[in-house]
């Protein structure tokens, strides 16, 4: 299960195209950055998460097909929910014990070249800030030998959210960030702690001053 299957990466070639631009016209869309994405090899992205709508979004936005890792109690409560999640390949992850079946998927996806998505802050949040964010996404980059890829999205807590749970129009902005490299860290006497808090660090300084209009 490393490698997205044909199917899945058809669909992402066909439909990518017009979901950008169906996005651009209901939302005001503004995306920056998106060569920072590694053209080829294994990769981790990860984002601060509102809304249920930034998965797609970044999937849609970014320039190379992405698995997203899913808390499993999100899953069991909708038919189409689940078998949305199915067709996206997301990987359930067991928020209460320890997801070592997911976590081996996850690597193994990484490592055949392939990118992965994750929220470190673990679920949709009201505020940007509230929750420290877990070194999930430092750990799978460092595990795999990747690059970590932070990004910053803004303006999904409009839409979909915990503050706003109907779907809405609204601003949003999408910034892909420099990758962080786990050797970078090999020297640090925390490397996870430190790689997590110069990713909180990036999206801080994008989010920080928006979250105050």
């Amino acid at each position: 299960m490393g490698e997205p299957t044909r199917p899945r990466r058809v669909f992402d070639a066909i439909a990518s195209p017009p979901a950008k631009a169906l996005s651009k016209l209901y939302f005001d869309m503004h995306v920056t950055g998106v060569e920072h994405i590694p053209a080829e090899g294994g990769f981790v992205l990860a984002a601060n998460h509102f809304s249920h709508l930034d998965p797609p979004l970044l999937g849609a936005y970014s320039s190379r097909v992405l698995r997203f890792l899913a808390v499993d109690d999100l899953f069991g409560k909708s038919r189409m929910f689940d078998q949305t999640m199915s067709w996206f390949e997301a990987i359930p992850l067991d928020r209460d014990g320890y997801p070592v079946g997911a976590l081996r998927t996850a690597i193994e996806h990484i490592t055949t070249g392939n990118g992965l998505g994750l929220f470190p802050e673990g679920r949709r949040v009201e505020r940007w800030g509230v929750d420290d964010p877990k070194r999930g996404a430092a750990w799978l980059a460092w595990m795999a030998g990747a690059p970590l890829v932070p990004v910053a999205i803004y303006g999904t807590q409009s839409t979909l959210s915990p503050v706003e749970r109907a779907f809405r129009r609204s601003a949003v902005r999408i910034w892909y960030e420099e990758p962080l490299w786990w050797y970078d860290y090999a020297d640090r006497m925390d490397p996870l702690g430190s790689m997590t808090a110069d990713w909180f660090d990036i999206v801080d300084r994008r989010l920080s001053d928006w979250m105050d209009l």
